[in-house]
């Protein structure tokens, strides 16, 4: 020990760290708002997919901190990602299923999971770990045999082309302490750039996932198969065209009878047709209220209705509330003693 000066240890050195506040942190808490840092084009891709560009600069994972002080809007992702609760909870919507993850809380999802989460305050650090998919399974996890269990199963097929991706699962780490500790090593691990980083990601995330299978507390699988390889291309094409197309239309592109279309998409996701066409429809609807500037009217044409007495009866149907009341509801409230900053003008630029 240096004489004179105190060393932090390294589990008070990371939290440290995880609650100092980025700057997109810093402008949300400011504004009281969500920071568009990415760029994306919510009018005309009201759910968009994460994209890449801005991970895996040295490698197939990548570990980042989600910013605190606001809402995330409905999007998917171009890459598996854990969420971690580190701290405090959070209130997500994972494929419209209201989900609260607590303290020590995992939850996995595949690429095409609709997710969505809550206002986050300043105790509430939630950890993103995410896995690039357009590199072989093999290369990623060299030691953990795909067949190992279902995590690695989920991850083997988020790296598959011709493969269902909205598979989820949720994983209690409280009373689980060697998987704890090999969670708090990924996230030290991945946060700081150093030498052969990559390489002590894949040994201790290979670690971790041999841990994980007893800690699961709920699952929403849907592994490829034959009976469901066949279908992909027919969700893939109900995503982007759910604004206009019918069962009757889907039916015609793809050569089925339509009464047997309607039961295999039941069959294999769940839901019927005209579920998943509202689900995806109230997701965009969502985000086009918070992330533009589009009257009821404008939203309501933009994700296929010809009046907002459609969209007032998908919210009622969904949320039990009014779209007016819905954009009160969840626009996030600014912290009082930012409010009475901005009253004072007192407020600094971060």
């Amino acid at each position: 020990m240096v004489e004179g000066k105190d060393i932090m240890n390294p589990t008070e050195s990371l939290k440290s760290q995880l609650f100092r506040m980025t700057k997109v942190e810093k402008l949300q808490n400011h504004f009281g708002g969500n920071v568009n840092y990415m760029d994306l084009d919510y009018i005309n891709d009201p759910i968009p997919r994460m994209p890449q560009w801005d991970f895996f600069e040295d490698g197939d994972i990548d570990v980042t901190k989600n910013n605190r002080f606001s809402y995330v809007p409905a999007h998917t992702h171009s890459f598996i990602e854990f969420n971690y609760m580190y701290s405090g909870s959070s209130i997500q919507y994972i494929n419209d299923t209201k989900t609260v993850l607590h303290e020590k809380e995992l939850l996995v999802m595949d690429k095409d999971v609709v997710q969505r989460i809550d206002y986050t305050n300043k105790n509430d650090i939630l950890i993103n770990i995410i896995i690039k998919t357009d590199s072989p399974y093999e290369d990623v996890f060299e030691s953990v045999p795909q067949s190992t269990n279902e995590i690695t199963q989920l991850i083997y097929n988020g790296t598959r082309v011709n493969s269902l991706h909205n598979n989820f699962m949720l994983f209690d780490l409280k009373d689980a302490e060697t998987p704890r500790s090999l969670m708090n090593a990924l996230i030290a691990t991945g946060m700081n750039h150093s030498a052969h980083r990559q390489e002590s990601l894949r040994f201790i995330f290979s670690a971790l996932i041999l841990e994980l299978p007893n800690l699961i507390t709920h699952k929403s699988i849907n592994f490829a198969d034959s009976s469901s390889d066949d279908l992909l291309p027919v969700l893939k094409y109900i995503e982007s065209n759910f604004a206009t197309t019918t069962l009757s239309d889907v039916s015609s592109v793809f050569r089925y009878n339509t009464n047997y279309l309607g039961n295999k998409i039941k069959t294999n996701t769940g839901k019927t047709f005209n579920e998943l066409i509202e689900r995806r429809r109230l997701s965009a609807a969502q985000n086009l209220m918070l992330k533009t500037n589009l009257n009821l009217t404008e939203i309501s044409e933009t994700i296929g209705y010809q009046n907002s007495s459609s969209l007032f009866r998908l919210f009622k149907k969904y949320l039990k509330t009014t779209p007016s009341e819905y954009k009160r509801r969840v626009h996030p409230k600014v912290p009082k003693y930012i409010s009475n900053q901005i009253n004072s003008k007192k407020l600094k630029n971060p």
